[in-house]
């Protein structure tokens, strides 16, 4: 495994909002799993609980941008979950896991491959492959649709 300092972090909520969340200090750790899997730890103020904590409920995967190491690198996409929440006075450390997200076409592959496990197939493997590809990349149901 490979650690890194965070310098960026922002929640994105679709192509035109997202929200950049100011940290006081964190890390990114590279699992070398094979997978693109890191995990993400922040710590910050109080504040901001309340975001992480509905997407901890929601327990589903969020868009996130992190920059690694110097604000100057561009940030990288993620699938992300959060793993934990602890309180620490007025602060909070948010711990996160992550699938680094290279391209749009890996994220077409990730979300075709989980339905696929799951056993769908014909129209139902469609279907539902639009309504999460447009889920994950911020657009509620209807928005928007792909074209094929």
């Amino acid at each position: 495994m490979k650690t890194f300092k965070l310098v960026g972090l922002s929640v994105v909520y679709d192509d035109l909002h997202q929200q950049d969340i100011p940290f006081i200090d964190g890390l990114i750790i590279n699992k070398e799993d094979g997978q693109n899997r890191w995990l993400i730890e922040t710590y910050l103020d109080k504040e901001y609980e309340s975001i992480f904590s509905e997407l901890q409920k929601r327990n589903d995967e969020f868009r996130l941008q992190v920059t690694i190491t110097n604000r100057s690198n561009d940030p990288a996409n993620m699938l992300a979950t959060v793993r934990s929440i602890t309180r620490m006075n007025d602060h909070i450390s948010v711990l996160m896991d992550g699938l680094l997200i290279r391209s749009k076409t890996d994220l077409a592959e990730v979300v075709l491959a989980g339905l696929v496990k799951k056993g769908l197939q014909g129209e139902a493997l469609l279907k539902e492959f639009k309504q999460q590809l447009n889920e994950r990349r911020g657009f509620k149901n209807n928005e928007s649709t792909i074209k094929g």
